[in-house]
């Protein structure tokens, strides 16, 4: 969903396997989220937030959802935040948010540069989103007011988010709902989200 940041390029060229690989990865997600916003979607609808991580997000104010796709994470957001905005670069996935969740504010945007003023949001979050990328990191702590949450859901490499100081909950797998053979054949196994990270925003 990301662009693939300049340094990653930098390897690709250097012929790095591993970075390839991330690369082949980073463009066949990026074509179905964009081309076929409808695939992904069913997808997202096999692939439910695990129940303990949907009791981690508080209650607040305001919060803002980061890469909504069709509106998976931002329908819990709106039963118990105020106001949710949710960023979506998809026109595709913008739309289905939108029919879907009309109270929503739904705004096009990337995740590293994103059209929300400077401590907007009291609960910054995304699901299955977001690198740790130093572009994301600072766009997030932009954005979320201090003392605010930055919470994320099976974000990429939370791994390198724990090496940054973050909260990680591993939570147990949970199986996917019955579903169609085309979507294990054109995604592979779906995957509901279980990992957590989050990061208190603390003034410097």
């Amino acid at each position: 969903m990301t662009m693939i940041p300049p340094d990653e390029l930098e390897l690709v060229r250097d012929r790095d396997p591993e970075a390839e690989e991330r690369a082949r990865r980073a463009l066949f997600w990026t074509f179905v989220y964009h081309l076929e916003p409808k695939k992904w979607e069913r997808l997202a609808s096999v692939e439910p937030i695990h129940p303990e991580a949907l009791a981690a997000i508080p209650s607040a104010r305001r919060a803002l959802d980061i890469g909504a796709g069709g509106g998976r994470l931002t329908t819990h957001l709106v039963t118990r935040c105020d106001r949710v905005a949710a960023i979506e670069p998809s026109l595709g996935l913008a739309s289905i948010l939108k029919s879907k969740l009309p109270t929503a504010i739904t705004a096009a945007g990337w995740a590293e540069a994103l059209p929300i003023g400077d401590g907007w949001s009291d609960l910054t979050a995304a699901c299955g989103a977001l690198a740790p990328e130093q572009a994301i990191l600072d766009e997030m702590r932009r954005v979320t007011s201090v003392g605010g949450l930055m919470l994320l859901i099976s974000p990429e490499r939370p791994e390198e988010y724990e090496r940054l100081g973050w909260t990680r909950i591993s939570l147990d797998p949970i199986q996917a709902p019955e579903h169609e053979r085309w979507i294990d054949e054109f995604f592979g196994p779906p995957d509901p989200p279980h990992e957590l990270v989050m990061s208190r925003r603390v003034e410097i």
